[in-house]
């Protein structure tokens, strides 16, 4: 198959190596974009440049950027952009203090603004990404349905007092606050500096889909997809508690929806954009992962738990699950902004796992 053609356009996705980057980056060169990408070290990007990345390698450009929170640190990369795609973030519930994860989360985004003013007239778009953490807040009333008019404060202000007090703070909270710190900071910056580039952020739910790299070894997944490995490998002996809402998205309908934005800058100029494709909870993926591998050892080694418990949709005397829909009174979130303007129609869950097992199956 022949390559497309170069579009002629050059853009910036920092952390290339992160899982929402890579497929992003696929996207764009798959589009005819020339892509440069930022990461702590060059030799780590090996993987993508030999693998999927291979096919357009003169078309992709690697910047080391070992501490993202120095000023400066993306001007050279930044430098005669078309479009800059900030992924880049700390993302490690093992990361346990605020200056781990709050402050370079911070940091890292009014650095790469800050080299967005200086880009050059070119520059048409950044769009930033951010997390629906950002605009969640867990103690909602029942049934509540979040929008993008909505901005968490919860954890933001919990990690920010416990620091002040010297009390430790979980990683899932640190997590959660630096991403509602980086959210806030967006629009403060885009509010105070009036860019002449549109400014717009994506705020993905639990990211599950097909990566496009694979690491060494199962335990090197990120965050979201270890979850599935621990299942089908047998790792999880009880079941997880969900991440957050345990809501879900398809890592794919997140690029796609990051490349809309940049298209579409007078669109999505100071809209934020809730990546959500639904309900995805830690039981409902072991009742579909165990649907999808029966008769197989994968199967076997997939923890029970107690099958169709938290969610609605699971048919009890087929052991079956039809649909993964969330129980009464769960808060939630709406995807109908993505939907309406982008023209997106969310990969539905059991597809969107399915297709990412079948990946994972070459690390068991």
């Amino acid at each position: 198959m022949a390559l497309p053609a170069s579009n002629g356009k050059t853009v910036l996705v920092t952390g290339i190596n992160g899982y929402i980057a890579s497929v992003l980056g696929q996207l764009l060169l798959s589009k005819g974009y020339s892509v440069r990408g930022t990461t702590r070290r060059k030799a780590s990007s090996e993987p993508l440049l030999k693998g999927p990345y291979g096919p357009y390698k003169e078309r992709v450009k690697i910047y080391e950027v070992p501490d993202m929170t120095i000023a400066g640190a993306f001007d050279e990369a930044a430098n005669g952009v078309h479009g800059i795609f900030h992924t880049a973030s700390p993302f490690n519930f093992a990361l346990d203090t605020y200056d781990a994860t709050v402050t370079p989360a911070v940091k890292g985004t009014e650095t790469i603004l800050n080299s967005a003013l200086k880009a050059g007239p070119q520059l048409s778009s950044v769009v930033v990404t951010s997390s629906l953490i950002a605009v969640i807040d867990p103690g909602a009333e029942p049934n509540h349905v979040f929008t993008e008019a909505e901005f968490a404060s919860t954890a933001l202000e919990r990690a920010t007092k416990e620091r002040d007090e010297g009390v430790k703070t979980p990683g899932n909270v640190l997590y959660a606050a630096s991403k509602t710190a980086a959210d806030r900071f967006t629009w403060k910056f885009r509010e105070q500096n009036k860019p002449s580039f549109a400014i717009s952020s994506i705020n993905p739910g639990v990211v599950i889909g097909p990566p496009i790299v694979l690491p060494a070894s199962g335990s090197q997944l990120n965050e979201t997809l270890l979850p599935i490995y621990n299942l089908m490998s047998g790792a999880m002996k009880t079941i997880s508690p969900n991440i957050g809402t345990g809501s879900f998205v398809d890592v794919r309908d997140v690029a796609y929806m990051h490349v809309w934005a940049y298209e579409n800058p007078s669109k999505a100029d100071g809209e934020r954009y809730i990546s959500f494709g639904g309900f995805g909870p830690v039981q409902a993926t072991a009742d579909v992962l165990r649907q999808k591998y029966k008769g197989t050892k994968i199967a076997e080694n997939i923890i029970l738990g107690n099958p169709g418990e938290g969610y609605v949709g699971y048919d009890k005397e087929t052991g079956e699950v039809k649909a993964v829909e969330y129980p009464p009174g769960n808060i939630r979130a709406s995807g109908k902004k993505a939907e309406t303007e982008m023209g997106l129609k969310f990969i539905p869950f059991i597809q969107s796992l399915g297709e990412t097992a079948d990946v994972l199956e070459a690390l068991l």
